[in-house]
């Protein structure tokens, strides 16, 4: 099975449109860092989380002090913030895996690195494409998905809802 590292905000969407089991279905091994649980603070969402981890469906990677020293070491572009995101671009380099994102600046970061990156939209199309999921559920969660997320690109979705009611 191919390892799939994803950050924070991807799961905030996914749980957000009620579909973090049909996500699970995916022909991957989901794995995220430690500092992504971390950020995970609204206690339904943590739950949700903490239920998968303990089915062993999200594979949460955890760091030794010289990782993360490594992590912070880690030549960027771009500058982050915090460890997080960083973290998740460290570990998917490393492994040479595809990183789930929504976040602009880290998802430049990582193609400018020649990770392969993916965000919500992907997830949703990978569902329909896989027949995990009817076109008709996935026009559903494509329309949720521009409820709760604006900075999305609404032009690409429409264009998926067109393909799909088609």
């Amino acid at each position: 099975m191919k390892l799939i590292i994803t950050d924070t905000n991807i799961f905030f969407d996914i749980i957000s449109i009620g579909a973090l089991p049909e996500f699970f279905s995916l022909d991957y091994e989901i794995c995220t860092t430690v500092f992504v649980i971390e950020e995970i603070i609204k206690s339904d969402q943590r739950e949700v989380i903490e239920v998968f981890i303990r089915a062993k469906e999200i594979n949460v990677i955890d760091f030794s002090a010289e990782e993360i020293s490594e992590i912070y070491d880690f030549k960027t572009e771009k500058n982050f913030k915090g460890i997080t995101d960083k973290s998740v671009l460290w570990k998917s380099h490393q492994l040479k895996c595809p990183l789930l994102t929504g976040d602009k600046k880290l998802r430049t970061e990582a193609e400018n690195k020649g990770v392969e990156v993916h965000g919500s939209i992907w997830v949703i199309t990978s569902l329909v494409e896989n027949c995990l999921i009817e076109k008709s559920k996935g026009i559903k969660l494509l329309e949720s998905l521009k409820e709760v997320n604006s900075s999305l690109p609404f032009d690409e979705i429409d264009k998926l809802i067109r393909i799909y009611k088609k």
